[in-house]
């Protein structure tokens, strides 16, 4: 099969979205949160999203999709469906007939988008049983494969070129060093360094500003929360608990940091509402104003209520773990999911 130029064929989806069932895989999360969320935009219109946009995990949402489906559109032309870790399309005996029946109910509805999404681990190409999927006609499949370094290295350039701001290829290639390859952990460095150089003004970025705010592993904050709740995509949350259960971490511990940086999201987002600028804001609430800042910036885009929405989601979760003996990570998941 013709290997495709992902950004090359994602731009010409946009321009011309075509309705149908699209099956997103490969292990370049960043590209596959960027095309749902402009394809979101482009097909579903932030007024009318909470009306005609979804988000469902698991085998076992076949029936849920498929009702949702069935909706038709409110005040727009499209519907939208992002399902998380549905199985599909390799064969998952337990839930193989409903999963095929639903796909193969809805594959012509004219208004729907139906997004299938598969993690990296989750979907192999090259597999015997991946190869045929890839063939199946009714699936739209875009292999979101992470890009060469030399293509992450321009994609690194333009950001900065975008800002007004100048990186020398060296100082560059040490970003990618320092951050990773992975283009979501690169482009939440990136606008550290752009907002920090700004601040300072300041016309390039050089090695010792990459040393001062990238660390080798970038940390869970309320900006982290925002940005999600914000672009209406749970994807990076979703990687991020993930890569958590992959390191054994204890899900109490990381509900217990999500409730901490929502709970911290909510009093920035108060301080906002009641007319304070950042600095006050971060002084009075006792954080660090940088933090602050960046938090300001996101969470001015996102309602009140779907804040507080996520803060009792959390707190649902929360009881859900204390009280049951029901899957601690399932639960995790399912909240993500609620932004």
């Amino acid at each position: 099969m013709e290997k495709q130029d992902i950004v090359k064929l994602s731009k010409q989806l946009l321009s011309q979205p075509v309705p149908g069932i699209y099956f997103l895989y490969g292990g370049e999360e960043f590209l596959k949160r960027r095309f749902l969320s402009d394809l979101r935009k482009t097909v579903v219109p932030d007024d009318v999203a909470d009306l005609n946009y979804a988000v469902v995990s698991g085998p076992d949402q076949a029936d849920k999709v498929l009702e949702i489906a069935y909706t038709l559109p409110q005040f727009s032309d499209s519907r939208m469906i992002v399902w998380y870790n549905s199985g599909f399309p390799l064969p998952q005996q337990r839930y193989k007939k409903k999963i095929e029946d639903t796909v193969d109910t809805v594959k012509d509805f004219p208004y729907l988008y139906l997004m299938i999404y598969a993690t990296e681990d989750e979907f192999d190409p090259l597999g015997k049983d991946g190869r045929a999927a890839l063939q199946r006609p009714e699936l739209r499949t875009l292999g979101f494969e992470k890009l060469p370094p030399e293509r992450v290295l321009g994609w690194v350039r333009r950001h900065f070129e975008a800002e007004k701001l100048e990186i020398s290829e060296d100082d560059a290639r040490y970003l990618i060093g320092r951050a990773g390859t992975g283009m979501t952990e690169l482009s939440s460095s990136i606008e550290k360094l752009c907002a920090y150089a700004a601040e300072k003004g300041a016309g390039s970025v050089g090695r010792a500003d990459i040393d001062e705010l990238v660390a080798q592993k970038l940390e869970f904050s309320a900006f982290f929360i925002s940005d999600n709740i914000r672009s209406r995509d749970p994807s990076a949350l979703l990687a991020y608990v993930r890569d958590a259960k992959s390191r054994a971490e204890k899900p109490q511990v990381i509900l217990g940091t999500m409730i901490s940086e929502a709970e911290k999201l909510y009093r920035i987002k108060l301080a906002q509402k009641n007319g304070m600028n950042y600095q006050s804001a971060a002084k009075q609430l006792g954080l660090n104003e940088y933090v602050v800042k960046l938090a300001f910036r996101s969470v001015s885009e996102v309602p009140e209520k779907r804040v507080q929405r996520f803060l009792d989601a959390c707190s649902e979760a929360d009881k859900k773990l204390k009280t049951s003996s029901s899957d601690a990570w399932g639960t995790l998941i399912q909240l993500v999911c609620s932004i």
